[in-house]
């Protein structure tokens, strides 16, 4: 840790947020952070950026994999950097004065987001329909 700057708003000093960390599928010994029915379900750091982006934070997204993930997949793959404390200090957000309030507010943002919202209500939609015309076809 000697080499890290004493700055809080160098990069290098940013916090990391994995989607591990709030992923509701994984177990706390397979790299979870917070508690399940808080937890969102696979959560990707495209999603974590786009929600703490809007929410004002400085965040930048690393190509890294997190080591308890056994997956290599693409979609496994980044970690989200966020500036939690500005040079002289004192919080950049404070909304935010911890990384588990960061955390906490991800996972509960993430399942509002459009591409969320929009996937879930097409499909339930579409089985509704299904099943409509399938009831009416057999009578």
């Amino acid at each position: 840790m000697a080499h890290l700057s004493k700055n809080p708003a160098d990069k290098e000093r940013f916090i990391c947020i994995y989607p591990a960390f709030i992923n509701s599928k994984k177990t706390l010994a397979e790299g979870r952070r917070i508690p399940t029915e808080k937890a969102v379900e696979n959560p990707t750091c495209a999603e974590i950026r786009d929600v703490l982006t809007a929410a004002g934070m400085n965040v930048y997204v690393e190509n890294k994999m997190y080591p308890r993930e056994w997956n290599r997949d693409v979609q496994f793959r980044g970690r989200v950097r966020v500036q939690l404390k500005q040079d002289d200090g004192t919080l950049y957000n404070d909304k935010f004065p911890s990384r588990k309030d960061v955390m906490f507010y991800v996972a509960e943002t993430i399942p509002k987001l459009k591409s969320r919202t929009q996937k879930g209500g097409g499909g339930d939609t579409s089985s509704q329909q299904g099943e409509g015309a399938l009831w009416i076809w057999t009578q």
